[in-house]
C-alpha cells in the first residue's frame, strides 16, 4: 500500500469535513488506544537521529501488518508521540520532491543550501520547511486503527486544532486556522504562520507531525531565498515574538501539546461511549540522547 499525502485534504478538511466528534476507542484495543507515551528527547537532535526513531517504531507497526497480510491488524505498540528540539535543517515534503522547486534553497554538492543549513528530503506531505533550536517538533506515530471513525482527514483537523490550543495556552492572541494546513496569527491584517503540518500515513500508521515555533531564528524561517512550505509572501512568527521573551522551554511546550491532546482526545472519545468511563492517559519518559531509546517502553502489556 502506498503512502498518503495527507497534506493534501488541508481544504476540504476545513470546509466539507465529514469528521464528527466522537471517536471511541476500538473495543478490543482499549488499552493502547487509552494509553499515549510521549517521550522526550532533551538536548539537541540532528534530523537523521530523530528520524531514525521515529522509523524504528513506524517499521515495528508496518512490518507486523505486512507478516500478517492485513493492514487493518493492530501491533501492540502504544501511540506516540515524540517531542524533540532540532539542529538546524530544511527538510522537503512530497511535493518538493523530484521538482526544481528545492532549487531555490541553491544547494551545492555537499546538501547544504545557500545559508549553509543541511536540506534533507524526506516521505511527509507538504513542502520545504525548517526546524532548529527554540522550535518544538511533535511527531506522532498513531495506528488510527485503534478508534472509531478517526480518519486521516480527522487527524490532520485534530493535530492541527491542538497546535492551535497550546500556542493559545502561552498567551499569544489572534491564533487562527486558515484554508492553508498549519497555525496562524494575524495582526494588522496580516497573517504570519506560527505552527506547520505534515504527515505520512502508511497501513493506517500516522508519522512526521507538527512543529511550533517558540523562540526560533527566524532569519531562517524568512529567508527571501524561497517561501517556506510554498507560501509566497507569507512570513514566519514565534510564541516570543508574539508575546515577548519568557521562560518557557520547548519541553515545557511538548507537555502542553500534550496535555492538549490528553484533553481533546478525552472529550473525543467520551462523545462515542454510552454511560462508559474511558480516560487518556499521557504517561512521559525523558531521554538525553536518541541513542538511549528502548523501543519496549512502548509495548502494551495485556
Amino acid at each position: 500500500m502506498n503512502s498518503v499525502n495527507i497534506t493534501r485534504f488541508s481544504r476540504f478538511v476545513r470546509y466539507n469535513s465529514t469528521c464528527g466528534a466522537r471517536f471511541p476507542p476500538n473495543p478490543q484495543h482499549i488499552d493502547q488506544a487509552t494509553h499515549v507515551e510521549h517521550i522526550h528527547f532533551r538536548n539537541l537532535t540532528k534530523y537523521q537521529d530523530a528520524s531514525a526513531v521515529q522509523n524504528a517504531i513506524v517499521n515495528e507497526h508496518l512490518n507486523f501488518k505486512i507478516k500478517q497480510k492485513n493492514s487493518r491488524i493492530i501491533y501492540h505498540l502504544r501511540p506516540t508521540i515524540l517531542t524533540f528540539e532540532m539542529d538546524s535543517v530544511y527538510t522537503g515534503g512530497k511535493r518538493e520532491k523530484d521538482t526544481k522547486k528545492a532549487t531555490r534553497l541553491l544547494l551545492d554538492g555537499a546538501g547544504r543550501t545557500m545559508n549553509g543549513v543541511p536540506y534533507v528530503q524526506t516521505d511527509r506531505g507538504g513542502q520545504v520547511t525548517y526546524h532548529g533550536p527554540g522550535q518544538l517538533v511533535a511527531y506522532f506515530i498513531w495506528d488510527l486503527r485503534l478508534w472509531k471513525n478517526l480518519t486521516s482527514r480527522c487527524f490532520v483537523n485534530f493535530i492541527e486544532q491542538c497546535s492551535k490550543l497550546a500556542i493559545e495556552k502561552t498567551g499569544v492572541p489572534n491564533v487562527c486556522t486558515t484554508k492553508d494546513t498549519g497555525v496562524w496569527v494575524k495582526s494588522n491584517n496580516q497573517l504570519q504562520k506560527i505552527s506547520s503540518i505534515g504527515l505520512n500515513l502508511k497501513r493506517n500508521v500516522t508519522s512526521h507531525g507538527l512543529s511550533i515555533n517558540l523562540k526560533p531564528e527566524l532569519n531562517y524561517l524568512n529567508h527571501t531565498g524561497f517561501a517556506l512550505c510554498g507560501l509566497e509572501g507569507y512570513k514566519q512568527t514565534s510564541i516570543v515574538n508574539e508575546v515577548g521573551d519568557n521562560d518557557l522551554t520547548v519541553e515545557e511546550l511538548g507537555d502542553t501539546l500534550c496535555e492538549v491532546v490528553r484533553q481533546r482526545m478525552n472529550g473525543y472519545m467520551m462523545n462515542g461511549l454510552q454511560g462508559d468511563q474511558i480516560e487518556l492517559f499521557v504517561n512521559k519518559t525523558v531521554y538525553d540522547h536518541t541513542s538511549d531509546f528502548d523501543i519496549s517502553i512502548l509495548e502494551c502489556k495485556v
